[in-house]
């Protein structure tokens, strides 16, 4: 069975080669490769693809992000931009166009296979919930939901065909019965074999919302409806009837099901992404602090070698030009080293694994008061034994993204951070004596800062809640659960 149809959007032949070869490696049928946005449109009508891995630098009047527009308004193809650009105007572009995926270049072939199988799970979620909201519409348009009425002495004088449908009785062997009869509905939490739920009669004044309900069809088949009801009134304002409006949501909930499940899926990725990231930080600070602390060590015994032998050198001014280089070798190496130290660090410091998270978070408390001159000091009344990993690595990040965004934003002189636990959760409070961020600050798009600390919690099995007074500071809290693993 062949793999899902991909559009490759790319103005330079090379790179649509190596990306063509492989998707094809990957399972995919790449349906065409074009180099313009104009191109691509042409190969969109007559391919019809599943979906687009677009560039955005194209050549031509129209750029990547532009074509994209036009593939998803005009053929509902998704498109996954491959893209070397980057910056805040381009991603925000991206996203306003609609794009279902973002991949720099260079990448990683497992990073690109994930976005493009992704995007496509989305796109079908989406598509199906389009179609079912249209069809909704359209129900509605033509009276297409369910309608029961009855009139002052509650006996059902109407069913429509979809009523019909859905209770399994005919109008005409409906009509004159008792309404509970026909339309029997019990709640979704209650037993099957428990009472139904109270209809109102015609001479009740009450308009309940819409609410949700099991409908008990005449075969006795269980279906989840939404329904609402209302009195039918005379000329003269007087309650002659009730009308009962209800409708199937087993689509919707199936839809609601897939798109949970496609959310968790998501989650699940980018908690496996943090995972690779923190692994491969913590190989690349070992081997900067192991091999090039190796290497500068062994340049400074050198060094020091040779120093030791210039006094031997019998021309005086070369001599103390050669000593003057070797100090200033020695002065170079010193930087050099507490460089590698701090590049080694801030990838991933070693006391955060080798003395646990008050250690390491004291560490950066320190290393962030020197480099901004903002006071900062933390508390902690936390036995680490129980702390995982995943906990203290999560939760050290987002102290550091915390502190972050008080350097960049808050106006603090003072920032505190507490570690605790509470009736069996793990807390962590970071307070600032700033300004105070405001409601639009917390739910602005480019918040990626405040969403990477909350989706950090939530991966937890945790909850992030971030509040700001004006004029009197900031303060995020974190409630994770003691004993949740990265996978809650």
């Amino acid at each position: 069975m062949p793999g899902p149809r991909i559009l490759v959007v790319e103005d330079d032949p090379a790179v649509s080669d190596i990306i063509a070869r492989y998707l094809k490696r990957s399972g995919y049928d790449v349906a065409a490769c074009s180099a313009s946005a104009e191109e691509a449109f042409v190969q969109a009508e007559r391919a019809r693809p599943d979906l687009a891995l677009m560039d955005i630098s194209l050549g031509g009047a129209m750029d990547g992000v532009q074509a994209a527009e036009r593939l998803n308004s005009r053929f509902d193809i998704p498109v996954v931009f491959l893209t070397g650009l980057a910056d805040d105007a381009t991603i925000e572009r991206c996203r306003a166009a609609g794009g279902f995926g973002y991949v720099l270049k260079p990448f990683r072939p497992e990073d690109l296979k994930a976005s493009i199988d992704l995007a496509l799970s989305k796109h079908q979620v989406e598509s199906k919930l389009r179609r079912i909201e249209r069809w909704f519409t359209a129900a509605i348009k033509s009276i297409g939901d369910a309608v029961v009425t009855i009139d002052d002495r509650s006996a059902v004088t109407f069913l429509n065909p979809v009523a019909e449908a859905l209770t399994g009785w005919k109008l005409d062997d409906a009509a004159g019965r008792p309404v509970k009869q026909i339309f029997r509905i019990r709640s979704e939490g209650d037993h099957p074999e428990t009472a139904p739920l109270e209809i109102h009669g015609a001479d009740s004044e009450f308009m309940p919302r819409t609410q949700q309900a099991v409908l008990i069809a005449a075969d006795a088949a269980e279906i989840p409806i939404e329904f609402s009801s209302a009195p039918v009134r005379n000329d003269e304002g007087a309650v002659i009837g009730r009308v009962f409006v209800f409708r199937d949501i087993t689509a919707r909930r199936q839809a609601e099901e897939e798109v949970h499940t496609s959310r968790e899926q998501l989650r699940a990725l980018a908690a496996h992404l943090q995972e690779v990231r923190e692994e491969e930080r913590k190989r690349i600070a070992r081997e900067v602090h192991d091999n090039l602390g190796q290497m500068l060590t062994g340049l400074k015994m050198d060094l020091a070698w040779i120093e030791k032998r210039l006094p031997g050198v019998a021309d005086d001014a070369v001599r103390q030009a050669l000593e003057g280089k070797a100090r200033s070798m020695f002065d170079l190496l010193a930087e050099m080293v507490k460089t590698v130290r701090r590049i080694s660090a801030e990838l991933r410091p070693g006391v955060l694994d080798d003395l646990g998270l008050v250690s390491a978070m004291e560490w950066q408390a320190r290393e962030w008061e020197a480099r901004t001159g903002i006071k900062c000091s933390v508390t902690s009344t936390l036995n680490e034994a129980a702390v995982s990993p995943d906990q203290r690595t999560a939760l050290f990040r987002i102290f550091q993204e915390a502190l972050t965004n008080v350097a960049r934003h808050a106006n603090a002189t003072n920032v505190t951070g507490r570690l605790g636990l509470d009736q069996g959760w793990l807390t962590l409070e970071i307070q600032d004596d700033g300004r105070g961020i405001n409601n639009n600050e917390q739910h602005r798009a480019k918040s990626f800062g405040l969403l990477g600390m909350k989706e950090r919690a939530m991966l937890l099995g945790g909850e992030f809640i971030i509040h700001g007074t004006t004029g009197k500071g900031t303060k995020v809290s974190v409630r994770v659960p003691l004993h949740a693993g990265s996978s809650a």
